[in-house]
């Protein structure tokens, strides 16, 4: 197999598990309806800001690295979003 078909099937199966964990710390959120939108917007403004950086350190390494950028980013805004989300009470709408 060719370094190129190791490198898509690798971003496949970290595409499967970022699916996998975001529906885990969506429900380590709870069902509240603000939590849930916190958490989505940690997801995205994390990845937003992942491929930003992505962008900059990619030219400077000489190398494509947007996808652990955007990991990162996903994680960071996990936590931004949980510190945001877990001052919400649970029963509120």
């Amino acid at each position: 197999m060719s370094s190129e078909g190791v490198a898509l099937i690798s971003r496949v199966a970290l595409v499967g598990f970022l699916i996998l964990a975001t529906a885990v710390i969506r429900t380590w959120a709870g069902h509240d309806r603000r939590r849930g939108l916190y958490v989505l917007f940690g997801t995205l403004g994390g990845i937003a800001a992942g491929i930003a950086m992505a962008s900059v350190i990619s030219r400077w390494i000489k190398t494509d690295a947007s996808v652990i950028l955007a990991c990162l980013g996903i994680s960071s805004g996990w936590v931004v979003a949980w510190l945001v989300a877990r001052r919400i009470p649970r029963d509120a709408n």
